[in-house]
């Protein structure tokens, strides 16, 4: 499955019950594993010794190491969703939604074990979600946030097309930083993220421009 796919999967299951019991016991060892090794020197061998289960409990629950990592991605995307969204929930003005969303996002990113270390070993398995097959994971995120931030505005205020471009240019903008820090804009930590949204993402969302 395209990591596109993976985030579109993730945004239809959002909200839904995560898996407990064995099968949360063996993503968690995964995650682990993966976080350590990274996911091409992992094998099920050693995400079965890490679990602390027997192999067959494991492959009784998944049928392989793809569908493993399928599923530790999964996971990993139904998690900052939820996240994100309760981020920007806990905002009443759409303004703050967008701004301290952006944040959160930013920050997530930047501290995520997993996707940092497969960033620094083996970028073949991240850098083409976010780049060259990239237009279906923007799109979905950007549908995503323009619905968060749909809900703060009166209808007359902003449409659905001018929501998902602000939307389109805040994720584009987020991918871009994470994958090449800047060494002219500062974003180094959140007042000087929430900051820089502020000034250059909020003006179109709010038409203090025009």
């Amino acid at each position: 499955m395209k990591h596109s796919s993976l985030l579109a999967k993730a945004v239809q299951r959002f909200g839904s019950p995560t898996a407990e019991g064995n099968p949360q016991r063996i993503l968690d060892a995964a995650l682990k594993q993966f976080e350590l090794f990274g996911i091409r020197r992992s094998t099920v061998e050693d995400i079965t010794r890490r679990s602390g289960l027997a192999r067959v409990t494991l492959y009784r629950n998944f049928a392989n190491k793809d569908a493993i990592v399928e599923a530790v991605l999964l996971r990993e995307l139904e998690r900052f969703l939820s996240e994100l969204a309760a981020e920007a929930g806990s905002y009443a003005e759409a303004e703050d939604k967008l701004v301290e969303g952006f944040v959160f996002t930013l920050t997530t990113m930047r501290d995520h074990a997993l996707l940092q270390r497969l960033l620094a070993t083996e970028p073949e398995t991240v850098l083409p979600f976010l780049t060259v097959e990239g237009a279906g994971v923007i799109q979905t995120a950007s549908s995503f946030l323009a619905h968060q931030l749909a809900v703060a505005l009166p209808d007359d205020k902003r449409t659905q097309i001018e929501l998902l471009e602000v939307a389109e240019v805040t994720v584009r903008v987020i991918v871009s930083f994470v994958l090449t820090p800047s060494q002219n804009v500062a974003l180094g930590d959140d007042d000087a993220a929430r900051s820089f949204a502020r000034r250059y993402l909020v003006p179109p969302l709010l038409g203090l421009t025009g």
